[in-house]
């Protein structure tokens, strides 16, 4: 035969070969997120990324790297912003306040959408600049601001810098917490020089690795039911959650249950169960003293779970690296610990 027909082909066959052995591969990096999605659940792109929500009448507000986005939480379609909404990116954290007020805090700062209008504070930059990380009401009504290393008050007339001892400034406040004491709880999820913060009655305490921490990164905080405040930590694979009441800390971590060493995000659902979000490997549902962990495996959107609500239908909302999870209802007899290929 002529040669060039056996060059062709055979460039030919390569080049199948080439392009079955791409498929294959693409195949096996997307297979977590195409797992057979369980009866009522439902993955929601865009937005591909959620760093923080926010649950407001029928709209669930959800933020990220790519800014922020309105869903229908009936029917899980996006809505149209509403208004001029301006262009914000890395939204890192959003709040509701009690006089129905959206609190957006991202990268280049502060935005507050207040009953169809937007409105930035440029001003801020004066008092604390840089990004918004983290925002607060406390039980007066108070706002609370955290940034790289400040946090701003705001008493719905003016803004006010909140001082931090010299000695103790985090290098960014990434948390803000207030107890059912009234103590402020301030964190900072820097992997390198984190920290944890407690102003009490006028008193600061600083809590380290020392004694009372999993790690020095922190990355939420929450009180369950039964008063004790959890704190999600860790970078990277490294950390756990550690539990403070009656004064006395325990620590759980991946031998105990949870999904992965760094725990990303806390909450706790209407029925008592206790979520733990990892930054790697799913996140595990603490209920009926047993643990489940749950996976893109199992139907989830991403391995990392960052923010976590639950709506008034007992809906879960998930937002995760790689869009956001809706769940009706979940099976807890599901059995076995997915590991991340």
């Amino acid at each position: 035969m002529d040669r060039r027909w056996w060059k062709s082909t055979i460039q030919f066959l390569l080049g199948v070969g080439i392009v079955l052995g791409l498929a294959l591969l693409l195949k096996i990096a997307v297979k977590p997120s195409q797992a057979k999605m369980p009866s009522g659940w439902t993955v929601i792109r865009p937005p591909d990324e959620v760093m923080a929500l926010a649950l407001q009448g029928n709209v669930v507000w959800a933020g990220g790297k790519d800014g922020l986005v309105a869903i229908d939480r009936k029917t899980s379609q996006l809505q149209k912003l509403p208004g001029s909404a301006p262009r914000v990116r890395y939204v890192n954290d959003l709040l509701i306040d009690r006089k129905g007020n959206l609190w957006i805090g991202h990268h280049t700062g502060l935005t507050r959408y207040t009953h169809g209008t937007w409105e930035s504070f440029p001003h801020l930059e004066r008092l604390l600049p840089g990004p918004i990380f983290s925002i607060l009401e406390d039980r007066e009504g108070l706002l609370w601001f955290g940034g790289e290393r400040g946090v701003l008050s705001f008493d719905g007339v003016a803004f006010r810098t909140f001082a931090i001892p010299e000695t103790l400034l985090l290098p960014s406040i990434d948390v803000l917490f207030q107890d059912s004491s009234g103590a402020f709880w301030f964190g900072s999820a820097s992997p390198t020089k984190g920290g944890l913060l407690c102003y009490r009655a006028g008193q600061w305490t600083a809590y380290t690795t020392a004694n009372e921490l999993a790690h020095h990164s922190v990355n939420s905080i929450l009180q369950d039911r039964q008063g004790a405040i959890w704190f999600a930590l860790g970078f990277g694979s490294r950390g756990g959650a550690s539990r403070l009441k009656d004064q006395s800390w325990t620590t759980l971590t991946k031998e105990n249950g949870l999904a992965g060493g760094k725990v990303r995000s806390l909450y706790e659902d209407r029925d008592g169960r206790l979520w733990f979000g990892s930054e790697y490997d799913g996140i595990a549902v603490y209920t009926d003293n047993r643990w489940q962990v749950i996976t893109p495996n199992h139907g989830l959107a991403g391995w990392e779970v960052k923010e976590m609500i639950q709506d008034p239908d007992g809906v879960y909302w998930l937002g995760t690296e790689n869009g956001l999870s809706r769940i009706e209802s979940i099976d807890w007899q599901l059995e076995g610990r997915e590991q991340k290929s």
